[in-house]
């Protein structure tokens, strides 16, 4: 009969540690994913950069991809200007951000062909390539 009953309580033990894994590993999910989200999007991803103030347009020498370049002012009397460069494909109407740079006012354009574009000495292909300062 003993024998029984301290199986019994030792089952119990078994499934309460259990719940209480479950719910711990439940609320660090919980609360985790919706953190590594965030962070990511503000801090890594290129889809939420600030928009800026436009100063040039380029585009391809076939015409298919348009180039707009804004300069963006980050903080106040201490905050280093930027160079966000956003990519439209003409044909489709498209757009992405291809260029983030830090600590840059200006811009130099230059195509190389038709799919290469050279932006402050950084060549990019337009098709597939990004250049995001944070990642160097």
């Amino acid at each position: 009969m003993k024998s029984y009953i301290d199986e019994e309580l030792e089952e119990t033990k078994k499934n309460s540690r259990r719940k209480v894994v479950f719910a711990l590993l439940a609320i660090i999910l919980a609360v985790g994913i919706p953190i590594s989200y965030v962070v990511y999007t503000h801090f890594y991803s290129m889809n939420h950069l600030p928009e800026g103030k436009w100063i040039q347009s380029s585009s391809s020498p076939n015409q298919q991809y348009k180039l707009n370049i804004y300069r963006v002012k980050k903080g106040r009397a201490t905050g280093s200007y930027s160079v966000r460069g956003e990519l439209t494909n003409v044909s489709t109407g498209k757009q992405r951000n291809i260029y983030w740079g830090y600590k840059e006012y200006d811009a130099q354009v230059k195509w190389k062909d038709n799919h290469h574009v050279s932006i402050n000495n950084k060549v990019l292909d337009v098709r597939t390539d990004t250049y995001d300062w944070r990642r160097e």
